[in-house]
């Protein structure tokens, strides 16, 4: 077999499956050029790069790859007129997301003095992410308002029932989980403009880890000088990796993008790659194995505060804020930016350990799903493909 060219984000981890292939080339997916691509067969990227007719005309480019769940990146009309097939990974980092925002949620109530059991939970779209934090909430108990129109169209069944856009954004606390789209019935580009940013009170929070410009962050910054506002935590900017400092400074927890940034997450990702790959050729998708030991995690579990304490011994939310707000302060805050993404250090999803410890009974259902190993008894995501 005639060995294949490939290029490949150097942030992207788990390539052995492609280094099997041929000769793996890592390159800076921020500042890739057509040059790069000039003797190259398939690409392989991750959300910070534009692929479009630009990028690729007059390469030998056939197979494009995106290690992501979101795709407003990719020209996908380009590509398939171009004859180039495409594949991306939807829910590849769900799992890590969906820790995230519970971690969020569970900092945001204890702030504004509440419990999220006694809460309201308002998600603004029911794709992997956000049907993963509806069923984790209602397993909780958490009284959960979702809405999600081009769902709702098909009449398909979801995990809580759908109602509109303003009942949702009524919520104690609202979390964003859609694509970013600037055309059609259902664009989500600044879909929180100013007007909708009004209506949020001091005692909502509103928590963002789907793409920046879902709210105008012009707006939002506005909206945050205010005495009356929400608690806003975000972890997706307009104009990455150059984000807005003053933005930064107003909310109560930020962080650089890496809400799905898990071990698990970006291993998943690349390996569905590769089966998209597979397909693509004809080939078997194969079935992937997460290999390695679940080590004990001894924790016990009676209460939120337990709860969040669990999440916390994974993954702290506040040290990448930390380490965000520190960023800006760089000579180049974009390279610094894109530098915490680069650098970041591994942090596990739950599932990695088996839970040992005493569990409250309200707590069970939901302790069940989070240390529920991907092909156990939740499934295994599978890769999309477009074929040109």
């Amino acid at each position: 077999m005639t060995p294949i060219r490939i290029v490949a984000d150097e942030n992207m981890p788990g390539l052995a499956p492609f280094e099997g292939l041929g000769t793996v080339r890592r390159v800076d997916g921020r500042r890739l050029t057509r040059i790069d691509l000039a003797d190259t067969e398939v690409l392989l990227v991750r959300s910070v790069t534009r692929v479009d007719r630009v990028l690729l005309e007059g390469t030998p480019v056939r197979f494009v790859g995106s290690a992501t769940i979101g795709t407003d990146h990719v020209d996908r009309a380009a590509l398939k007129a171009m004859g180039v097939a495409f594949a991306h990974a939807p829910g590849c980092n769900a799992r890590a997301v969906a820790e995230y925002v519970l971690q969020a949620l569970l900092l945001a109530c204890r702030e504004q003095g509440r419990t999220l059991r006694d809460s309201s939970v308002g998600i603004v779209g029911l794709g992997n992410v956000g049907s993963r934090v509806a069923q984790w909430l209602s397993a909780l108990g958490v009284t959960v308002l979702a809405c999600d129109p081009p769902l709702q169209r098909t009449g398909a069944d979801t995990v809580v029932p759908l109602t509109d856009l303003d009942t949702v954004l009524a919520a104690d606390l609202v979390t964003l989980h859609v694509p970013l789209t600037r055309q059609g019935p259902d664009a989500t580009f600044h879909m929180l403009d100013r007007e909708r940013l009004l209506r949020l009170g001091p005692r909502q929070t509103l928590l963002s880890t789907c793409r920046g410009a879902v709210i105008d962050n012009q707006a939002l910054r506005e909206r945050l000088a205010d005495a009356n506002a929400p608690l806003v935590l975000l972890d997706v900017w307009e104009g990455e990796p150059r984000i807005d400092a003053g933005l930064l400074a107003r909310v109560r927890l930020g962080s650089p993008h890496v809400a799905g940034y898990s071990v698990e997450g970006k291993w998943l990702g690349t390996t569905m790659l590769h089966q998209a790959f597979r397909l693509w050729r004809g080939e078997s998708a194969g079935v992937p194995v997460m290999d390695g030991e679940r080590p004990i995690l001894e924790h016990p579990m009676a209460d939120e505060d337990d709860l969040l304490a669990l999440l916390q011994r994974a993954y702290r939310i506040d040290d990448d804020d930390r380490r965000l707000r520190a960023s800006v302060d760089e000579t180049d805050p974009g390279r610094a930016f894109d530098a915490l993404r680069r650098d970041y250090p591994p942090r596990h999803e739950l599932h990695h350990w088996r839970h040992r410890g005493e569990v409250a009974p309200v707590l069970s259902a939901l302790l069940s799903l989070l240390f529920d190993p991907p092909g156990a008894g939740s499934a295994m995501p599978a890769p999309a493909l477009d074929r040109p």
